[in-house]
């Protein structure tokens, strides 16, 4: 049939179709889909596809269907605009219902798919067109290819922002993912499923806790059986979203999953090391509770050292910001890093010489370790050199660090008081240590500083330690 000779306007599915076609029959639709699929297809041939999509006779439409599915998978410049001018985006909808036979249900799911990895505007049009209930109905599809398909689609509408997100979940699009996820067999069905859903767990605003929360036991589960390095990359980005929450984390702990996130930390794959960082990271700020969690596998902190010194940037990033949140912990938890020299010989190294954001991390896991400390604890502060790295750090030019510095050395200063640790002249010891490393003269020069915030926890130190020191010089 040529192009154009059907004149109907709106097109219908032919419900008359075999859909239980003979040996026969399906051998020679088996070797056109072939042919067709070889064929190669020039942007020019849009309205010749579109005719043939918008035809009533299955052989016209389904060629039409792989000609713009082909041209909607270039890798460059896909012609996504045009396709959705010519108008053709209601009747790929059409075609992925329950009447359509499976493979054009797969291709015409195969087009819109790429068509939702378009623009947002582009993707807005198509769900408007109906597309979520579209996808969702295949999931249940006995045909995997198709559903992998429609899994695939949803995954892409997710993955744009948080209210096409919010729209699938709205559907019960998690929960039908996870149905999915949980009797997927082949490889790239479960690397398709763990994405898709992934995604719809990720985002700012994040998700309504209710409408994901599904999705843990199923993470948990792929996490502690899957072998597939690239499935659990994105499991473990799908528990390190949920875990944003003080319920998500709870729900996680539930499942026991904390060991398998440690032994991650040694994979060979630093795509999955990441999100089970993260994961572990989330987990640790938390209440002291969940922090304890973690804290009691013995091989975690040697673990998370290891990490530290690592050459990627964004893995030490990681590491040491989840090494300021255990030391902004209990006494307890602060003596898993800060009673081990090693430990913190490498935090002063950081915060003094890494990359900057690292450094800024770096600098918060010193300060934060002077925050809730034992008499012992804090003396060791003194002894070990993290005092006089604070000291250091004044002469740093980023405020934000500054800030974190000034407020580390202002409670040494008020521990020393408090736990009355003084030299043999009586002195507090923080007080006589910062004269000695010039840190007086570094604060008073604050004084100065562009930053308020600088300006003000500085003059707050002097008044409050210094004032009387003041008085008797300018007597």
């Amino acid at each position: 049939m040529e192009a154009g000779s059907s004149s109907t306007t709106t097109p219908y599915i032919d419900q008359d179709v075999d859909m239980v076609p003979s040996d026969e029959n399906q051998q020679q639709t088996d070797d056109l889909i072939a042919q067709w699929t070889a064929m190669t297809f020039e942007d020019s041939a849009i309205p010749t596809l579109v005719q043939k999509v918008l035809s009533n006779e299955q052989e016209d439409y389904h060629y039409g269907l792989i000609g713009i599915r082909k041209l909607l998978s270039k890798e460059d410049n896909p012609p996504i605009q045009p396709i959705i001018d010519a108008g053709v985006v209601p009747r790929l909808i059409q075609l992925i219902s329950p009447l359509s036979p499976k493979k054009v249900q797969f291709e015409a799911a195969w087009c819109l798919t790429n068509i939702c990895s378009g623009t947002t505007q582009q993707t807005r049009y198509v769900i408007e067109k109906g597309a979520l209930a579209a996808f969702l109905s295949l999931l249940r599809s006995d045909d995997l290819e198709v559903v992998e398909q429609s899994v695939w689609g949803l995954g892409n509408i997710a993955g744009d922002n948080a209210q096409f997100r919010d729209l699938i979940l709205q559907q019960n699009g998690a929960e039908e993912l996870v149905k999915v996820l949980s009797k997927a067999t082949s490889l790239s069905l479960k690397r398709n499923g763990a994405w898709a859903l992934s995604n719809l767990c990720r985002g700012k605003p994040a998700p309504p806790f209710a409408l994901v929360y599904k999705a843990i036991p199923q993470f948990c589960e792929l996490l502690t059986v899957e072998t597939d390095t690239q499935t659990l990359v994105d499991v473990a980005w799908g528990l390190s979203y949920l875990t944003d929450s003080n319920e998500g984390i709870n729900s996680v702990l539930s499942y026991n999953i904390v060991p398998k996130l440690i032994e991650f930390l040694s994979h060979t794959d630093l795509a999955l090391v990441t999100p089970c960082l993260r994961t572990i990271g989330n987990i640790i700020s938390g209440n002291d509770e969940q922090t304890s969690v973690v804290l009691r596998e013995k091989n975690f902190i040697p673990e998370l050292f290891k990490l530290a010194d690592n050459k990627k940037k964004g893995i030490r990033r990681e590491a040491f910001w989840t090494l300021s949140n255990i030391t902004a912990g209990t006494p307890i938890q602060f003596e898993a890093i800060m009673g081990n020299p090693v430990y913190v010989e490498k935090l002063i190294y950081a915060a003094k010489n890494d990359d900057d954001k690292i450094k800024k991390e770096a600098i918060w896991a010193l300060s934060n370790s002077t925050a809730t400390c034992t008499p012992a604890q804090i003396i060791r502060i003194l002894d070990n050199g993290v005092f006089g790295c604070l000291i250091d750090l004044l002469d740093e030019h980023n405020a934000r660090n500054l800030l974190v510095a000034l407020q580390g050395i202002e409670n040494c200063l008020k521990w020393g008081e408090q736990f009355n640790i003084k030299d043999e002249n009586g002195t507090n010891r923080f007080v006589a240590e910062l004269e000695n490393r010039g840190g007086i003269d570094k604060i008073e020069a604050l004084q100065a500083h562009q930053s308020h915030d600088v300006y003000e926890k500085a003059v707050k130190i002097l008044e409050t330690y210094f004032a009387g020191e003041e008085m008797e010089e300018q007597e």
